[in-house]
């Protein structure tokens, strides 16, 4: 099979994108079983597979659209279907004019005559229909479902969930933050080895017909480009909280290869592809410097440095690409920066292509998920909150009296041109830092506050509000493009009024001058004092 063909293979359009229980075509087969990557959650479901299991017993493999349930339970169909039912797909009916949730109805009825355990491939939205539509016959089933996505919880030995989104594709490995699952499925698509198709598909185009599609391959073959790919994967994961399905993954490559454009170009020109149009957001070309600006305005003129010219010719000699307008060259700077080429000259903008933000949240996350109590970790987690975090809180719940700021007191309400604040005793409670549960899903960590010892509720944040955070403490209004993460901001900033107001010393301020009252509980009375 051609190179191009079997590089389609790879499409979310493609008729191989969906796994059945038939056979494609020979090559087609030998590509998907050579790219599959044995995952974590198909580890447990083997394991779960191989346990005493009971005839009533039904496990329910859900996730979401196109995360690779059908592909799991076609690789373990043949061996255990003697033993096991198996089910890939709730939304498929088994007759014309039979919707999907009594489908499933009739499964569950014959899965009660029969003498197998059950295995469902199902969406996480079918869950949620079966469990509000299914028949009333099948209540045990659908209380069953209806507690575990209340709780996560399974409340009977009978039924059974493995869920994809208990298992992300981002962690924290060996200390550093990544994913292997897509490095090695990406790395798997360009390695150089027999057992590869496509690897032995590139090796004939290259002797027969090398065109864009296979220098494409080329670019993607060095491993220091894939991992700066995974890179702004995790970054659109924890921006935007972008779903990541091992069928967007595989069409994202495809794309990558196959696009109209060269590979670096492709990465991040919108319109073509979902990942790419989140991509597309961290262009490095919207990054404002003045060494990025320089190079943008200066190229299309002509004025170019020699060691530009010289690591030009570089580029053309090694992947034998040139004339490239400004963008893309810059795009090739981002996406090479960590590849040695001729004289580097693509590394003095190095600096420029840092992420600080996503750094930090990162150092934030694990901090929080490794916290034990720790000198140094008391001593950081302290720096984030105080200086950071609390910070801006203050700043926000001040907008209407800045002045308010300097004084250590959060504003809580105004009557005829009078202000009324109290101190903001707000610090990280650290003892439930310690002690909370934290979900592996790198796109968010728990917020753990107190005003002075009255403990606040946790509050999950992302990436997202640690970036108004920072734009807060540098000055920045929020305002309605801000609303669905100015959300969180205001919900604490309440829990810190709502503990504060009832606090024995308030301050009145009208602008000009302060005073302050202190109720004496035990002289019953309020003391009014402290004119400024």
């Amino acid at each position: 099979m051609q190179f191009s063909q079997l590089l389609d293979t790879l499409a979310r359009s493609s008729a191989q994108a969906v796994t059945t229980l038939g056979q494609g075509q020979k090559e087609q087969d030998e590509l998907k079983s050579y790219l599959y990557v044995e995952t974590e959650i198909e580890k447990d479901f083997r394991r779960l597979l191989d346990s005493n299991l009971t005839s009533d017993t039904v496990i329910f493999l859900c996730g979401s659209s196109g995360d690779g349930k059908s592909e799991i339970l076609k690789r373990y169909h043949e061996t255990y279907s003697k033993r096991v039912r198996f089910h890939l797909d709730a939304t498929h009916a088994f007759k014309p004019d039979q919707d999907a949730i009594e489908a499933l109805d009739q499964l569950f009825d014959e899965h009660s005559e029969s003498d197998k355990p059950l295995v469902v491939g199902i969406n996480v939205g079918m869950l949620f229909n079966f469990a509000s539509q299914g028949h009333l016959r099948h209540e045990n089933i659908r209380s069953a479902i209806e507690s575990y996505l209340q709780s996560g919880e399974e409340t009977s030995n009978s039924y059974k969930f493995l869920n994809f989104e208990q298992y992300p594709k981002f962690s924290i490995e060996e200390g550093k933050t990544g994913s292997s699952f897509i490095s090695e499925l990406i790395a798997r698509v360009v390695a150089t080895t027999e057992n590869n198709p496509l690897h032995l598909a590139y090796l004939d185009a290259v002797r027969t017909s090398p065109s864009k599609l296979t220098l494409n391959y080329e670019l993607l073959k060095h491993e220091q480009v894939r991992d700066r790919i995974v890179h702004l994967l995790l970054s659109a994961r924890l921006k935007f909280d972008q779903f990541l399905s091992a069928r967007a993954l595989l069409d994202f490559v495809h794309h990558l290869v196959c696009g109209p454009c060269l590979l670096f170009n492709n990465l991040f020109v919108a319109g073509h592809n979902d990942l790419s149009d989140i991509i597309s957001h961290f262009d490095p070309c919207t990054i404002r410097s003045r060494s990025i600006d320089q190079f943008l305005i200066q190229h299309p003129l002509g004025i170019r440095e020699a060691t530009f010219d010289d690591f030009q010719n570089s580029v053309q000699e090694t992947f034998g690409i040139a004339d490239i307008e400004s963008a893309g060259w810059l795009r090739f700077f981002y996406l090479f920066q960590d590849v040695a080429i001729g004289n580097d000259f693509h590394k003095n903008f190095k600096n420029d292509f840092e992420q600080p933000l996503y750094d930090r949240y990162i150092e934030i996350w694990r901090l929080h998920k490794t916290y034990n109590g720790t000198s140094e970790e008391r001593q950081k987690l302290r720096a984030f909150y105080k200086g950071e975090l609390v910070s801006a809180l203050v700043r926000f719940g001040n907008r209407l009296d800045p002045s308010l700021t300097a004084k250590q007191h959060l504003f809580l309400c105004s009557r005829n041109g009078v202000f009324v604040s109290a101190v903001a005793d707000i610090k990280p409670d650290l003892k439930r830092i310690e002690s909370e549960e934290m979900a592996n899903n790198i796109h968010e960590f728990p917020v753990c506050l107190k005003v002075g010892d009255e403990p606040l509720k946790t509050f999950n944040v992302n990436l997202s509000f640690l970036e108004l955070v920072s734009k807060i403490n540098d000055g920045y209004r929020p305002n309605k493009h801000d609303k669905n993460t100015i959300v969180i901001l205001e919900e604490i900033v309440d829990d810190v009024i709502k503990a504060i107001i009832r606090s024995k010393k308030l301050m009145l301020s009208d602008g000009r001058k302060h005073v302050y009252l202190t109720n004496e509980i035990e002289d019953s009375e309020i003391v009014v004092g402290g004119v400024e």
